[in-house]
């Protein structure tokens, strides 16, 4: 028994009767709820009614995303470049380009200007110095180290191990490889050269899993290899890492400012390499910067190419925070001279050859290594002495492609509307319960509001665009470029359900012969004419949005709210009568079994009375 707040706590029924009271109460109150049943039905067939909606409106908006990208002209008509070297050039061109050959001749190519200091980072060691103290890149630890020589067929004919301790000098660490039969060792610029001194060694391996020294990483012979007479160390011993801090190159560096082409750029003595790197290049500076590994030198040139000079500054406009780090970085000194070699950008110079005889009939220079000509863009890779051949074709099969896809997509929401209007309901078994997809089908049948949108989408399928006198445009309608409901023999099953079937030799066709005229057909917009996917993406946007078609249709404040509102009115008002009923029903049904009681009661008393 539901609450009813109508009646107590307890009921109690038959006691004097004998009648099973609340089973008979029950079938009263079960044709009493009939009304409500058949008002629960109509909510719940609403409710899904409004989720039916909900997936007509997912799939006209997901065709509505297709749409608006279908109609771009470089997406509809793109054009295709070919281009006979691309180690010297690549190419594109915009969907408005003209078919066209030409050739193409790279003289130079665009650079920027860059500055490389003379100094490196770290210190350049000597003889003298100790191997502890080459702590650029590593921690040294000392101990022993292996150099085998080979010969020709790699066979070992040394194995030449030694011992150091950490005080040795570099002049220390070399007389002890010199005393090897086959390498004799020197410091070069403060990297270590390690040769073959007879003649008889085709190469040198170093190291040896017994080796308890990192000789290898402190001197920087990781990568390097032998070439026939020495190997070398690839930077001098002193070089430092990304990591090094801006005080381990130099203790007078402050935390303070530097500018770059007018840019202030914060700097810490506690930075890295790494993290100034980071800070210049997000910079609005326009420059890059890197560590070349190899020189031990921080690198600069300017983003944009040309001529343009790099402006380096130590201090804040004012001429306040200084950092005393850019003769630190071998950029500037203290006076603002370079501490380095200035490279000037250049710029790139490329020829045209429009009519095949190999004299250029067009020169241009540009400062980046893009070049544009009437929608054409060259990417620059390489100078070249020969000339490039370069075509621009239309593309017709990404544009067939497209159009195939548009199709699709149309063909799929107007089928899926179609199958909604025409689709039966599912009915239940007895016992079963129907999943949600089942519920949903039927539901949208024959429905009017639905039937327009379907009408509507197939009628700017099928129909033709009205152009205003002037446009001069030679399609006006789909069939004409070769694609059309496909029926024939008379069924036109195709064409009642509004799909498209596409004439594939007709339509490339017409693609090749008048791409413009093609994305007119579909793309074109002004404020009197409208191509086809323009009409459908306007009508779709109209459809959907919201406060739109659906919208009014299927929201809350729609017609299907507000009649579930209605519904849920009257629901709760039949609630109430229900629950006054069923309380009258407990009452007659009370009131005659306590008249029965009575009755019993009397009887007992009259029975008693005639037995004295």
């Amino acid at each position: 028994m539901s609450e009813n707040s109508y009646l107590g706590s307890f009921q109690f029924g038959g006691i004097s009767s004998g009648l099973d009271t609340s089973a008979i109460v029950d079938q009263l109150m079960s044709i009493e709820r009939k009304p409500l049943e058949r008002l629960q039905s109509d909510f719940e067939t609403l409710q899904l009614k409004q989720k039916a909606w909900e997936e007509v409106d997912s799939k006209l908006s997901d065709f509505w995303d297709f749409l608006a990208t279908f109609k771009l002209k470089n997406n509809l008509i793109p054009k295709n470049v070919e281009v006979s070297d691309e180690n010297v050039l690549t190419a594109t061109a915009s969907a408005s380009t003209s078919n066209v050959s030409f050739k193409a001749k790279i003289n130079s190519l665009s650079s920027s200007t860059s500055l490389t200091p003379n100094n490196t980072l770290g210190n350049i060691p000597d003889l003298t110095t100790q191997f502890y103290n080459l702590n650029g890149r590593t921690n040294p630890v000392a101990g022993t180290f292996t150099i085998k020589a080979l010969d020709s067929s790699g066979n070992v004919i040394e194995n030449f191990n030694f011992s150091f301790s950490g005080t040795d000098t570099i002049q220390d660490i070399i007389d002890k490889i010199n005393t090897s039969t086959n390498f004799t060792a020197s410091l070069n610029n403060g990297k270590l050269k390690i040769e073959d001194k007879t003649g008889n060694v085709n190469n040198i391996l170093l190291g040896d899993s017994s080796d308890t020294s990192n000789f290898i990483d402190v001197f920087n012979l990781n990568g390097a290899n032998y070439n026939g007479t020495y190997i070398e160390s690839t930077v001098h011993a002193g070089a430092v890492s990304k990591s090094t801090t801006l005080s381990d190159i130099s203790s007078d560096i402050s935390s303070g400012i530097i500018r770059i082409n007018g840019t202030e750029i914060t700097v810490s003595s506690t930075d890295s390499i790494s993290s100034l790197i980071a800070r210049i290049n997000s910079s609005n500076a326009n420059v890059v910067v890197w560590y070349d590994e190899n020189e031990d030198k921080l690198m600069i040139r300017n983003k944009d190419g040309g001529p343009q000079s790099i402006t380096i500054e130590d201090g804040d406009s004012s001429g306040g925070n200084l950092t005393n780090v850019l003769d630190d970085l071998s950029w500037i000194d203290s006076t603002g001279n370079y501490l380095g070699t200035i490279t000037p950008g250049t710029a790139a110079n490329v020829e045209f050859d429009f009519d095949g005889d190999g004299v250029a009939d067009l020169t241009k220079t540009t400062w980046g290594n893009t070049v544009e000509y009437n929608g054409i863009t060259l990417n620059l890779k390489s100078i070249s002495t020969n000339w490039v051949d370069v075509q621009v074709t239309q593309d017709t099969e990404a544009t067939y492609e497209k159009i195939s896809e548009f199709v699709d997509k149309y063909n799929e929401i107007i089928g899926y509307i179609y199958d909604k209007l025409n689709e039966e309901a599912v009915e239940a078994n007895t016992g079963e319960t129907l999943s949600e997809e089942d519920k949903l089908k039927g539901v949208l049948k024959g429905d009017s509001n639905l039937e327009d949108i379907f009408y509507k989408l197939r009628d700017i399928a099928y129909g033709v665009v009205s152009w205003t006198s002037d446009i001069d445009a030679n399609y006006n309608s789909l069939y004409q470029i070769g694609i059309t409901s496909g029926d024939a023999g008379g069924t036109y099953q195709n064409t009642m359900k509004g799909i498209l079937s596409i004439n594939e030799d007709k339509l490339k066709e017409a693609i090749q012969n008048n791409a413009e005229e093609i994305w007119k057909l579909f793309a074109y917009e002004d404020d009197n004419n409208k191509g086809i996917a323009i009409k459908f993406k306007d009508y779709i946007w109209e459809t959907t949005k919201f406060g739109g078609t659906i919208d009014q249709i299927s929201s809350t404040t729609g017609t299907i709210g507000l009649e579930m509102r209605d519904i849920a009115k009257r629901m709760t008002s039949l609630i109430d009568q229900l629950q006054r009923k069923e309380a009258y029903y407990w009452q007659k049904f009370s009131a005659m079994e306590q008249s029965i009681s009575n009755i019993q009661q009397q009887g007992s008393w009259i029975a008693s009375a005639f037995s004295k």
